[in-house]
């Protein structure tokens, strides 16, 4: 009997040992995250939470790891605050970061109060980034409004260009005279 339970004792023991050895198996690469296509978004920033953006896109990837979002071929992007349309995005390509704020290769924004049309940035200059809380940065920067045109860099200002700072400022203004109309579809001066 004693024989036989070391026997067993001998079979266990050379069984574990042989499962020990073996290489661990490869795990499956995980999931590069999630893919959409012509898909409608909706932002609800937690540092601004009476504002609201919403995209229609062709594609919009989400990846884990960094927990962003990549929104392409963006066919829309307009900013809501408590329900009323504030401004329109456009740009090729969105990333939303994990903090909801955006980053832009480049953009132009319309800003209905004021009738303000402001492109950011150009392609090849560094990206655009709307934060959620402060505004716009940008590394150059152009705004137009009925009675005004504004050129300059390194570009920051809240949402309703109130508080703007630039550097090396050409600025055109147009006084006297019945004021043009807004451009802008909805906006008002």
């Amino acid at each position: 009997m004693v024989r036989l339970a070391t026997l067993a004792l001998l079979a266990i023991g050379a069984f574990s040992l042989f499962l020990v050895s073996r290489p661990l198996p490869t795990p499956a690469t995980p999931d590069r995250g999630v893919r959409l296509e012509n898909v409608r978004l909706t932002l609800y920033p937690e540092q601004d939470p009476q504002a609201r953006w919403e995209f229609a896109a062709q594609i919009v990837e989400q990846d884990p790891s960094s927990r962003e979002a990549r929104v392409r071929g963006l066919h829309s992007g307009q900013r809501f605050v408590e329900g009323r349309l504030d401004m329109r995005l456009f740009a090729p390509e969105v990333t939303i970061d994990r903090s909801d704020n955006l980053r832009l290769p480049y953009a132009r924004v319309e800003i209905l109060k004021g009738c303000y049309t402001v492109n950011l940035g150009r392609p090849g200059e560094a990206p655009v980034t709307i934060d959620q809380r402060e505004g716009f940065r940008a590394p150059s920067v152009h705004i137009t409004a009925p009675s005004l045109e504004v050129k300059g860099r390194d570009f920051k200002s809240d949402f309703a260009i109130e508080n703007p700072s630039w550097r090396d400022p050409i600025e055109t203004f147009i006084s006297g005279g019945e004021k043009p109309p807004c451009p802008i579809e909805g906006g008002s001066s």
